[in-house]
């Protein structure tokens, strides 16, 4: 968020880049108890800020792209951290309505 204003739920929402982010972030938002939501939105509110910290470095990587057709030689892709419980549920997120 550029400003200094705090974030809400609202604003969490409206920053988050893509349509299915924002769609799981109301679903986590909505279904989680109460006592459990501030770590929700906490790590929400790291993710918008994570994704906002690299967007220079992003648009950097487009411009060469364009310009050259291709990432240069010395990219690397930074890996994506993800828990262990992440990747349990998505793995039984994917089994379900499995015949």
């Amino acid at each position: 968020m550029s400003t200094n204003l705090p974030w809400t739920i609202d604003s969490i929402a409206h920053a988050l880049p893509h349509p299915e982010l924002r769609a799981t972030f109301m679903r986590e938002a909505t279904f989680t108890d109460v006592r459990n939501l501030p770590g929700i939105l906490d790590r929400w509110v790291r993710f918008i800020e994570d994704f906002e910290a690299g967007r220079d470095r992003v648009e950097h990587l487009r411009t060469l792209v364009r310009e050259n057709g291709r990432l240069p030689e010395t990219y690397t892709a930074d890996l994506i951290a993800v828990s262990e419980g992440e990747l349990r549920a998505a793995a039984d997120h994917g089994s379900r309505g499995a015949a």
